[in-house]
């Protein structure tokens, strides 16, 4: 058996923390013995998953199962077990390992829709973690057409397919993918209401509204930020966004009041106190200092 780190490798973590926020998980999910070793912010006990590891590849009969190959005597169970190992090796910071038992899963004939949905989705998220964005667009798009809706969580799944959609240009996509969930033609019952998952659905109207800029629709973008601070106000980051926004279009003053907000949870953002400095030079005069809200400065994008 390969030896692992004793603490969570970045890309990991990153994809720990993606699939967490992805996954409807229950007691009898395939990934559910997997994701009790991985906290809801990606952390991972990697000792712990290294011992499920090893378990799982003597089941398997490692290395052998590495070969494509391989027999399989009790199909189900040998699928799974490939499922929870892929998945294991890309939370220990072995992304090429994880791919050859995933893709092993899904070349191997008679696997269900439903693991090959979820073996697609993990695939998705390991290719964009990688910043590998035309692998990651086909894998987000199979896993959904395979998977049910209960069975990820999609306001999540819609932040990381518009994320793939705009660093490969396809900003009207992301744009019309976006305003499916936030402004839907026709009510969607399945969809939670926005006061249960405030924070979630603010992280897309600020997607929608950095969308919004590139496509020069600078009002709609404004109006976009406007609705994330208003779910979600405590967020340094939707401040500095509607302040470089405010800043672009030459409205200075509003631009002043959201970037000393942003700064003031985000002093050391260069990009940020640069701006500040050319606003500051705009407006020409020494300024009431605003009070600040009481906010914190988040690392990832959070779904829940």
């Amino acid at each position: 058996m390969p030896t692992f780190p004793s603490s969570t490798p970045p890309l990991a973590s990153e994809v720990g923390y993606a699939l967490r926020q992805l996954l409807t998980l229950y007691p009898t999910h395939p990934l559910a013995e997997v994701f009790s070793c991985v906290s809801d912010e990606g952390t991972v006990e990697c000792t712990q998953l290294s011992r499920h590891m090893a378990t799982w590849s003597t089941q398997l009969g490692y290395p052998r199962s590495h070969s494509h190959t391989l027999f399989f005597p009790k199909k189900e169970h040998t699928q799974r077990l490939l499922l929870q190992r892929g998945v294991a090796y890309a939370l220990l910071g072995a992304p090429e390992q994880a791919r050859q038992d995933l893709h092993t899963l899904l070349q191997r004939g008679g696997t269900t829709r439903r693991l090959e949905g979820l073996t697609c989705l993990v695939l998705a998220v390991l290719a964009t973690e990688q910043e590998r964005y035309p692998d990651a667009l086909p894998l987000w798009k199979q896993a959904r057409a395979w998977l049910q809706p209960q069975e990820y969580d999609c306001l999540a799944y819609t932040w990381y397919y518009a994320k793939v959609l705009i660093q490969l240009k396809h900003l009207r996509k992301a744009h019309n993918v976006l305003t499916k969930i936030l402004t839907p033609a026709v009510p969607d019952p399945r969809l939670p209401r926005q006061e249960e998952r405030a924070e979630a659905y603010a992280e897309l109207y600020a997607q929608r509204g950095g969308v919004c800029s590139l496509l020069q629709y600078r009002q709609e973008a404004i109006e976009d930020l406007n609705a994330a601070i208003e779910l979600y106000p405590t967020c340094a980051r939707f401040f500095s966004i509607r302040g470089l926004l405010h800043a672009k279009d030459q409205h200075w003053q509003a631009a002043y009041q959201d970037l000393w907000h942003a700064l003031h949870e985000m002093p050391e953002d260069p990009a940020l106190a640069d701006c500040f400095f050319v606003v500051m030079q705009r407006l020409g005069t020494q300024l009431t200092v605003p009070t600040p809200p009481t906010m914190r400065t988040k690392g990832r994008t959070t779904h829940a």
